[in-house]
Parts: C-alpha cells; structure tokens; sequence
C-alpha cells in the first residue's frame, strides 16, 4: 500500500475516533450539568455501548497493521503524522490488553459512580459510596497489571497523566517542597492571622456572581462564540475542539471566592483548549502536553494573575460596581489580602497557595497506599482524616468536607493529584521565563492581556500534545523543569503579603 493511502486511513480513523470522542464527550458533560437526576440509570448504559463501539472500531487487526505500517515508513512521514501515529501506537497498546468487556464495564462504572459520589457528598454518606469507590481502584489496579505487569501499578497511572513520571519524582518534587516551602507555612499562617476576611462571606446575589464571571472572561479576552460556562458540583473543562469549549464553575451566596477562582482556574484550561493550532482539531494531537501542563495554564491563570495585586486592583472597581454593598468597607488592598491569606483549611479548591501542596500531598500519599494495598477503601475516611491532622493541624467535622470533597476517585481519575502540585511549579517557572519579554506586571495592572495571552499561546498553547511535558518544558524555558521558580515564588509573595 502507498504511503499518501495509509496517511488516508489514519486520517479516517481519526474522524471516526473524534466523532466517538464528541458523542460522549457531550453526553458526559449533559450529565454532569443539566441532564435530570434519574439519567445517569441511562447514560450509563448508552456510554458503555458507545465505549465499546470505540474498542471495537480501534482494536482491531486492520487498525493494528495500518499504525505499525505506518511507523516502518517512519522516514517517508513529516513530523505532526509521525507524532500522531506514535501517539495511536501508545494508545492501541495500552488499550488493547484491556479486555472490550472490562472496558465497557468501567465506562458504565465511571457513570454510575459519579453520580453516587454527588449523592454521597450531598448525604456525608460515605458508606453508600465506598462499593463504587472499591470496585474503581479494583479496576485502575487490573488495569495496571495489564498494561505493564512488570511495572508498580501506580507508576503506570502517573504516566498517564504526566507521561515519564514515577513515584521517585513525584517524591523528590514533594521532598523539595517540604523542604523549601512547608517551613514557611507556620509562620505565615501565624503572621496572617489578624488579616480581615469576613465579608468573603457575606451574602453576594448568584446572579450578579454569573455577571462577574462573564465579565472576568471578556478581560481575559475570551471569544464567547466559542466556549460556554456551566454550573456542576465539581468544576471542570472539556475541550471539544477549538470552536467547542465547555468548562463549569459552581456559585455559593457566602462564598464570592470560589466562583471567582474556579472560574478563572477553568478559564485557563479553556484558554489552552481554544489555542492549539487548528491543524490539530479532532487530531490525537488536540489535548495538552500532559495535566500537568494543562494545570500550569489553569493555576496561572487563577493565581499567578487572579490573585496577583495587580489584577485585584484592576478587576475591584468593577466588584464594587456589582457588589456596592457587600464591598462598600472594603478596600482592593483589603480584598487582596483576604483572598491570599495562607491559613490552615480542609477545602483544597478554596486553599491557599502556600498550603495547596499540602493537600496534594495528602491524596497522592492515599492513592499509593491504596495501590501498595496498605489500606483498604472502608479506611480512608479515618486515614484522611488522620493525614489532615498531620499536615494542616485540623480535622473535617463530616466526609463531605473530607474524604469525598473531589470528584476525581469517583470517575477514575486515580493519579491525576499530582499534576495540580506540577502544574503550579511549571507555572512559575513559565512566569519567570515570560517576564523576560512581556511586563507582565504593568500589563496585567491595566487589565491588558494580549501580551500574556500570546506568550502563553505561541509557546505552549498552540503545540496541543506534539510534545512531552519534559519536552515542552526544555523548549520554552532552556532549561528542564526546575520547582526552585515555584518555591522563590511563594516566598516572595508571602513575605511581601
């Protein structure tokens, strides 16, 4: 077969797969969002079938031959379809030791779960969500020792999420935040406590909190023809395609904070969905680098600008215009100080910037547990709990502020954590290395963004998945990744705050 045919089949079976991709894609988010309760019963079944559909249209004898022909012409490819093809063999490979029934099965599981896991939060009921909770680490486990039996479990996992990453460097990445950023913690938090936050939890009207969130995308220069905001328990963002990006938030009446940097964190993975080059759309190539990377878009838009002074003197006058009475006593400098006061919480997506790793940590130490089959699933409450004392000194009151808070168990998500810890420490380092051509400063202070926004999308944003995150990182800043930039970070704003 000629060389422009086989480019032809996998340009085929790169549409079937988006178009399978988008069908459940749509439905995951419909779920998640405004589908009726009882739906999940449904869509459970219907996402099985269609994840089967995708095993059987890509696990294949055909599909086999058509990638492996491909890589022995490997010379004759230019360098975006050799990616591609290497990115299909990874992803055949991985996918084709798990058997179609088992990975129906997990696709309804994911389902079922998720929506146990929004009723357990919603109850503190921890027990009615513990079977689903067992039966997706069994799953993730097997999985594992499918894909690479010669492999720890949890290592194959992590690579999946920040591929080229193992349990040795996540601890040397942790041992060096322990080392450079957790002594910080006791006297910050000490130092802060006499920072005014009350009126973080006045009562701010929802609908004037959507306005805001509209209006802090228009800053952030986001085309609205293209993405649209939702509401669901837990924030997130799907990126469908350049034209299609769907991310949520959430609204509290006593807790402005939270929509506010949910809102901007998701806005940064939008902002990376809507950038890659439109050559990559409905490609394997359209997705980030990695999580870690896609995090390092989110948290520097939600911190390295949201929480900057900068910004929160820029973006006050237009709260106060929203809020007269709920800010009527409250200065931007004020507001700027509550919302970065370090302080000792049980909420990881409310936290501090100086105590988040800490809640990272938490998780990635229980997931190992959890794959080392140190503990088992009914333990973790009390383990969690346990680990909460260690590091931050308090206890959650229920589950619901503990062990079931985040979404990413209940779906499968098992290994992500890390990648937000990651993605902080890229983000700095990205900072440091933009500040060398953009006044990131001066720019953000006038809210104008075109600067930061290219920089951002003509090193990073535009390349998709073309590179490793090791690779991107070496790229964009001459230098591999260094968490020296997070760690100087931190404490230059927390001894300046």
């Amino acid at each position: 077969m000629e060389i422009q045919e086989l480019i032809n089949k996998l340009n085929e079976l790169e549409q079937l797969q988006y178009a399978y991709r988008y069908a459940m894609g749509i439905t995951n988010f419909d779920g998640n969002t405004v589908a009726p309760k009882n739906s999940y019963k449904a869509r459970g079944q219907a996402m099985a079938i269609l994840s089967g559909e995708t095993y059987k249209k890509f696990i294949n004898e055909e599909v086999k031959e058509l990638l492996f022909s491909l890589k022995e012409n490997e010379k004759q490819l230019d360098f975006t379809t050799l990616r591609k093809v290497d990115e299909y063999i990874d992803e055949y490979e991985k996918t084709s030791k798990i058997p179609m029934n088992e990975f129906m099965e997990y696709t309804k599981l994911q389902s079922d779960s998720n929506h146990a896991w929004e009723q357990a939060k919603a109850n503190n009921d921890f027990k009615g969500f513990a079977p689903y909770l067992e039966k997706m680490f069994e799953f993730n486990k097997r999985f594992a020792n499918y894909r690479n039996p010669e492999k720890k479990p949890y290592n194959v996992h992590l690579d999946d999420f920040e591929k080229g990453m193992e349990m040795d460097d996540i601890d040397k990445f942790f041992n060096q935040l322990k080392k450079d950023v957790v002594p910080l913690i006791k006297d910050a938090v000490n130092e802060s406590k006499g920072i005014r936050e009350d009126f973080l939890e006045r009562p701010f009207p929802v609908d004037k909190q959507k306005e805001l969130s509209s209006l802090l995308t228009d800053v952030l220069k986001m085309d609205k023809d293209n993405f649209i905001i939702a509401e669901s328990e837990h924030p997130f963002t799907m990126g469908l395609n350049n034209f299609d990006v769907r991310f949520t938030t959430h609204y509290y009446e006593n807790m402005i904070a939270s929509s506010f940097y949910s809102t901007m964190h998701e806005a940064g993975h939008a902002i990376y969905g809507l950038n890659h080059d439109l050559k990559y759309n409905g490609t394997v190539l359209s997705g980030g680098a990695s999580n870690g990377v896609h995090e390092s878009q989110s948290r520097f838009y939600e911190n390295l600008v949201g929480r900057s002074k900068q910004f929160i003197n820029y973006i006050y006058p237009t709260m106060k215009n929203l809020f007269p009475d709920q800010l009527s006593d409250v200065s931007a400098n004020e507001f700027y100080r509550a919302v970065n006061k370090p302080k000792l919480s049980l909420i990881r997506i409310e936290a501090d910037e100086l105590t988040y790793s800490l809640h990272i940590m938490v998780r990635y130490e229980i997931e190992r547990m959890m794959f080392e089959e140190k503990v088992n699933v009914n333990d973790l409450p009390a383990i969690w709990n346990s680990k909460y004392e260690e590091y931050l000194g308090i206890t959650p009151p229920n589950d619901t502020k503990g062990v079931l808070q985040d979404v990413h168990w209940a779906f499968g998500l098992i290994g992500y954590f890390p990648s937000y810890a990651l993605g902080s420490a890229y983000a700095s380092q990205f900072l440091s290395k933009m500040k060398e051509t953009v006044s990131f400063d001066s720019d953000v202070a006038k809210g104008d963004f075109s600067n930061i926004n290219a920089w951002l999308k003509d090193n990073i944003q535009i390349h998709g998945a073309v590179y490793t995150p090791k690779q991107l990182i070496e790229r964009v800043c001459n230098e591999p990744f260094n968490p020296k930039y997070y760690a100087d970070y931190l404490k230059g704003k927390f001894s300046d705050l």
